[in-house]
């Protein structure tokens, strides 16, 4: 779907409830305005929906019932099976699905697979692993932070990708980042159910102040070998003020992935939209201020900040707006009083450095990081529910994530997961989501 065409489709999803009914209608009108000039993306006259883990043959018949959008994964390991040596099998295969979700009309949101590495990579190159305080290494999602030779693998990736499907094709592209592809450090590691706090900037070009082997748009360490929970460095006292200054860096760095996929993509001429997936609350400016008293130790006030989930902060650091959306992943994630609430006229008084208690212990997560992203001047807006996982499903829970996208102001919503319109989840059936639908388009 080259550029025009996607934009047009754009256009023509606002009339989904009008022509449900008429699938050769929609695609009538889908091929005669296939020329027209699409609105521009601040246009609220639609929103979009679709699901998670999208199932190619169900494709038909959601679009047929509103649906918009459909997400597919690529994943690196199953493709690059050695280094520059790619599956011919499961490109195929890839081809084929994306064909079905295109042939019934549905935009597509990709997930590109960099958060998951095929195994060669781990095993030629030892920094692509994650290192925590501990010496322990992780390979559960690839070190793109630190490791300039593990971004240049991604990029040629990407790069063949590009080549052999076209970006184009997709709709959206997902920023990832952690292995779930949110916007944090990982989240796994060795004993991590016992609660744990593990920061994840101790392997060798973390830790070097020379650039060799470190994207060279990451700050060397200010303070290489200083280990959280320690008072003194070097024999002088460690200060807080420095405690904050080794953060915010641990901080930056993280940032620069998002930063540096969003550049890639744009460099190949890729227009869609780049998602920024936002997991949860992260954690709050107090939680960090005591974190900070104890030196970063470990302890229950510290761990969201070594996952590095101080959105407040890194969603300032993301360089681009233009066509970046910031997605709150968490929509009815149980969270709020009352729970799964929305956003208010008033939100935008709220200074997101100094949250008042009540912000805190009232607005449910997808309130907080929308008021964030409105904060740092993200005007493209995305949500996604949070997944029975997290908080079970309920009658009429598709009615409160769709009251909170429209009352955050979010331009549509992807529903976690696409089996679960079909197993039986209460409330998440395909006929609940088409009668919201009907609702909102």
């Amino acid at each position: 779907m080259n550029p025009a065409r996607r934009d047009a489709v754009r256009r023509a999803v606002g009339q989904t409830a009008r022509y449900r009914k008429h699938i050769g209608i929609i695609a009538a009108v889908l091929l005669a305005v296939a020329c027209v000039r699409a609105p521009q993306d601040d246009d609220r006259s639609t929103y979009y929906f679709g699901t998670l883990q999208s199932l190619p043959d169900k494709a038909r018949t959601e679009r047929s019932m509103g649906l918009q959008v459909a997400e597919m994964q690529i994943s690196w390991d199953e493709y690059e099976i050695r280094e520059g040596e790619y599956s011919a099998r499961y490109l195929e295969g890839v081809k084929r699905e994306l064909s079905r979700f295109q042939k019934a009309g549905l935009l597509v949101e990709v997930n590109l697979g960099l958060n998951r590495a095929p195994d060669w990579l781990y095993e030629t190159y030892p920094e692509a692993a994650y290192m925590n305080q501990h010496g322990e290494r992780i390979a559960e999602t690839p070190n793109m932070v630190f490791s300039q030779t593990v971004r240049e693998k991604a990029q040629r990736y990407v790069d063949r990708l590009d080549q052999v499907i076209g970006l184009e094709n997709f709709w959206a592209v997902r920023v990832v980042v952690s292995a779930s592809g949110e916007f944090t450090y990982p989240t796994g590691g060795p004993d991590r159910a016992s609660g744990n706090t593990y920061y994840w900037a101790y392997d060798r070009n973390a830790q070097s102040r020379t650039p060799a082997g470190r994207p060279p748009s990451v700050a060397a360490n200010p303070y290489p070998g200083w280990k959280p929970g320690q008072r003194s460095y070097q024999g002088k006292a460690f200060t807080e003020a420095q405690v904050r200054r080794w953060h915010d860096w641990y901080l930056r760095a993280l940032s620069d992935v998002v930063n540096w996929q969003i550049r890639h993509y744009k460099s190949l001429g890729y227009n869609g939209f780049l998602k920024v997936l936002v997991p949860g609350t992260g954690y709050y400016p107090r939680r960090f201020e005591r974190a900070v008293d104890q030196h970063l130790r470990a302890t229950a006030d510290s761990r969201l900040v070594a996952l590095g989930a101080g959105f407040y902060n890194t969603l300032g650091y993301i360089r681009d707006r233009r066509n970046v959306q910031i997605v709150p992943t968490s929509l009815v994630d149980g969270t709020g009083k009352p729970k799964n609430n929305g956003c208010s006229s008033d939100d935008h008084r709220v200074n997101v450095l100094a949250p008042s208690p009540q912000v805190q212990a009232d607005w449910s997560s997808m309130r907080w990081i929308s008021r964030i992203a409105r904060r740092y001047g993200f005007t493209q807006l995305n949500g996604e529910s949070a997944g029975i996982h997290v908080s079970p499903y309920y009658p009429g829970v598709m009615a409160d994530a769709a009251h909170q996208m429209k009352s955050c102001g979010l331009r549509g919503l992807m529903w976690a997961f696409g089996k679960n319109l079909y197993d039986g989840t209460p409330g998440s059936s395909l006929a609940d989501y088409a009668t919201v639908i009907s609702r909102y388009n």
